[in-house]
């Protein structure tokens, strides 16, 4: 039996409600993100950092939303946000090494969006950032802070960024695996709507055929009346017939 395949516009209809729940879960973590950056500027005052990352991410999201309504940009641009806040939040700990893992749990989050492409913004400005930021301090430039260390050492550069990427790519495959099942179930849905219907339609043939049938013994039933009453009559008048000829016979 051949499976069921759905088209692009259908598999846009299943996900629309499944977006609309991801989309506020994804607010409210931008905002758990935006409130830690400004809540770690106390520490060596980067509040022009954190305030305006968050303004910034903050911002974008509502344009993007209020201007393409029905687009994905902003869900693309919130990935990249998650890489930007990984950035800022190292740098605003001057380099505190724990600060990387915010990538991770950023990579986590965007699974709730079933679609592998938006784990792309994230890691792609995580591993520019860190291969741009890496080189600076290498190269001796100060106030970089992207390690609490002197320099991250090119190996150690290439460990950390090949573990970012693994972690994504597995983030991204759960997502894929996901959508995968979100539209299976769809094609199961779609299937078993398609079985009810063709089952109520059978129905609606089966007791319009039980009312014709029913129509058809009361016409019956009518006649066999009519018969019996005729037959009784047809009876009657032979008895009378018989009785006449007996006597005359007498």
């Amino acid at each position: 039996m051949q499976t069921l395949q759905l088209s692009k516009e259908e598999e846009a209809k299943v996900m629309v409600d499944l977006n609309k729940r991801s989309d506020q879960f994804i607010f409210r973590f931008l905002m758990i993100y935006s409130l830690f950056g400004i809540i770690i500027s106390f520490y060596y005052d980067t509040w022009f950092i954190g305030l305006g990352t968050a303004g910034l991410a903050m911002l974008s999201w509502f344009v993007l939303k209020a201007l393409l309504p029905n687009a994905n940009l902003h869900r693309y641009v919130a990935s990249g946000f998650f890489g930007v806040f990984v950035g800022t939040f190292i740098y605003q700990m001057h380099g505190l090494f724990e600060m990387h893992f915010f990538a991770f749990i950023g990579s986590a989050i965007l699974i709730v969006y079933q679609d592998w492409k938006y784990q792309i913004p994230l890691i792609g400005f995580v591993v520019v950032h860190h291969a741009v930021f890496a080189f600076l301090q290498y190269t001796g430039v100060p106030d970089v802070y992207f390690t609490q260390l002197e320099y991250m050492d090119l190996h150690t550069f290439v460990f950390h960024a090949a573990l970012a990427v693994a972690v994504v790519i597995v983030c991204g495959y759960w997502a894929h695996h996901f959508r995968k099942l979100t539209m299976d179930n769809a094609v199961k849905e779609i299937e078993l709507n398609k079985k009810v219907k063709m089952t109520e339609q059978l129905n609606r043939k089966l007791n319009e055929a039980s009312k014709k049938l029913k129509i058809k013994n009361t016409e019956l039933e009518d006649n066999k009346s009519k018969l019996l009453s005729l037959t009784e009559k047809q009876a009657a008048m032979y008895e009378r017939l018989r009785n006449d000829d007996s006597m005359k016979a007498k």
